[in-house]
């Protein structure tokens, strides 16, 4: 696109990138195929798998890696769902965007343009940290395109994520390969990880320019306007918030609120506990399929 605007500090750091995410998606443990849809916000790149003829399930990535991080859940989701893997717009990943989506309104015009191109009226939506918060704004201002949401440590949203602050703040502004891993330490808790999925939130972090606006608190008139069936999964070795100020608040104000804490699961609860994961999220969804 003419006017697509850059996600990456330079050529050499998106190649490097796109090399790393190249090596992730050879992860992927089931048939798919790469689509670029066009949005008025650009050009966004979707992994998508699973029958075309079940219904659709939209899995929004956490910041710094892309949608290569579900690469340990689709294989289960697929059995019964069509998967389509987001590069969120604005986001460091293989999506283009020729504007910066500063703005809630902005993301739902986008939303509302991938949804369309994607030919999928409605969908389940599966977001873990920012992404959970992009989902769970999609079930807000979007509500008649959700139809059960499942939110895993999703950001902000119901409290501060204070404790996130002290720790990456220093770091992001740093831009130094060893205070951003110190932070990572933080907040993966010691669990395995990848190396190439380790290497892409690493170039996101030093070399990654995101182009769109962060998560935040949520109003209670907001949180009320929520009217899909929803799950709440959050790892037991969660430190971005105090969990139980979360749940608090989700159940007094979400209608049809499930909570479930993942045992041995940090705030990427979806990638270091995929197999618990994977099974609560079909049980959610499928016994209301």
């Amino acid at each position: 696109m003419s006017n697509q605007i850059t996600v990456f500090r330079s050529p050499e750091s998106q190649a490097q990138f796109e090399r790393a995410y190249k090596d992730a998606l050879g992860l992927w443990p089931v048939a798919y195929e790469e689509l670029y849809i066009t949005t008025r916000y650009g050009l966004t790149h979707v992994v998508a798998c699973g029958p075309k003829d079940r219904p659709a399930a939209v899995l929004l990535h956490p910041a710094g890696c892309g949608a290569v991080i579900w690469g340990r859940n689709v294989a289960v989701l697929s059995q019964q769902f069509r998967i389509y893997a987001v590069d969120t717009i604005g986001e460091v990943n293989l999506s283009r965007p020729s504007q910066r989506v500063a703005t809630t309104q902005a993301f739902m015009e986008w939303m509302g343009d991938l949804l369309d191109g994607l030919q999928v009226p409605q969908a389940h939506f599966i977001g873990n940290s920012f992404g959970g918060f992009l989902a769970l704004v999609t079930a807000i201002h979007l509500t008649e395109r959700v139809n059960h949401l499942v939110l895993i440590s999703p950001a902000a949203c119901f409290t501060q994520m204070w404790p996130w602050m002290l720790h990456f703040f220093p770091a992001y502004m740093s831009r130094s390969p060893r205070v951003l891993k110190w932070a990572y330490d933080w907040i993966w808790q010691g669990f395995p990880i990848d190396s190439c999925i380790q290497e892409l939130r690493m170039i996101t972090s030093v070399s990654g320019v995101p182009r769109h606006m962060g998560p935040k608190v949520l109003s209670d008139q907001e949180l009320r306007k929520v009217k899909a069936p929803t799950l709440l999964l959050i790892g037991d070795h969660e430190v971005i918030y105090k969990t139980h100020r979360v749940v608090q608040r989700a159940k007094r104000l979400l209608e049809r609120l499930r909570y479930e804490e993942v045992g041995e699961a940090n705030h990427n609860a979806e990638y270091t506990s995929a197999q618990q994961v994977n099974q609560k999220v079909m049980s959610f969804l499928c016994e209301r399929d």
